[in-house]
């Protein structure tokens, strides 16, 4: 972690706009995949990306773990997004509108698709944590940080997790000649 001075100084905000660059680089696209398997939608990941990482820049060195910080604002406002979506699709939003913008099936290939398929089956919570340990690369005790809740927790719920996506993958791949569906054992649940 870097010491940054108060952000009064020009020093101060050129190493802390370098610290969020560095941030960026490092987080960006294991962060972004992770929203997109967690939310099911392409846009929701883009739009809150971008929207946490405006905000860490707008908290300035008030952040001190400015990486995942990004990541448990990255994921509140991807649910927010999330929420305001089904409010305005139970308010009955014009179809002809929704029909203009491109769905995250046409941004994407049917394999991914078949997985985020596959994931909108699972709970909320299995779902973050899949998203966080195995698509985002994060430990059970790094992704229960970001979580708030504990790393058995988080172990339990990628043990049930998994267990419920192997089904449903194999459901949709039948073919016994196909590539693993993630049978393999993980070493963040493995006695």
């Amino acid at each position: 972690m870097h010491l940054v001075p108060p952000l009064g100084t020009s020093a101060a905000a050129s190493a802390w706009s370098d610290q969020v660059k560095a941030t960026y680089i490092e987080v960006r696209a294991p962060l972004w995949r992770a929203l997109v398997a967690w939310s099911g939608d392409v846009d929701v990941a883009d739009e809150a990306v971008a929207e946490a990482f405006a905000q860490l820049l707008r908290r300035g060195a008030d952040v001190l773990d400015p990486a995942a910080w990004v990541w448990r604002a990255a994921f509140r406002v991807a649910a927010g997004d999330l929420q305001r979506r089904r409010r305005r699709s139970r308010a009955g939003a014009d179809p002809e509108v929704l029909e203009l913008v491109p769905s995250t099936a046409d941004r994407l290939p049917d394999d991914a698709m078949d997985l985020v398929d596959a994931l909108q089956a699972l709970t909320d919570q299995q779902r973050q944590c899949i998203a966080l340990v195995d698509v985002a690369g994060h430990t059970a005790p790094s992704a229960a940080e970001i979580l708030g809740t504990s790393a058995a927790t988080v172990r339990v719920q990628l043990m049930r997790a998994r267990r419920q996506l192997r089904t449903l993958l194999a459901d949709s791949n039948p073919d016994p000649g196909a590539p693993s569906t993630g049978s393999e054992i993980h070493p963040e649940t493995s006695p």
